[in-house]
């Protein structure tokens, strides 16, 4: 059995960070996908959201890494969507 750690994404644009655990092999996979969010967000959106998530996500080696990557993706894209109603 793998051991938990903590992941945390930051807060953001006065929106509360969020603290998730994961398998260890997990928290990196979490991190790419925050910093791809953030990297979408910060080119114009440059590129169809969806398609960028999906090819990278692929990427990984195993089901709960993709599944830790879509949580850090959408967490940060979350954090943006909910800074704008704020």
């Amino acid at each position: 059995m793998s051991k938990s750690a903590m992941t945390y994404l930051p807060p953001h644009e006065d929106l509360p960070g969020v603290e998730i655990i994961w398998t260890t092999e997990c928290r990196e996979a979490f991190n790419q996908g925050a910093k791809l969010a953030q990297t979408w967000l910060d080119n114009a959106r440059g590129g169809w959201l969806w398609a960028i998530m999906i090819a990278e996500r692929d990427l990984l080696p195993c089901a709960l890494e993709r599944r830790a990557f879509e949580v850090g993706f959408l967490s940060r894209i979350h954090q943006r969507i909910g800074s704008q109603h704020s």
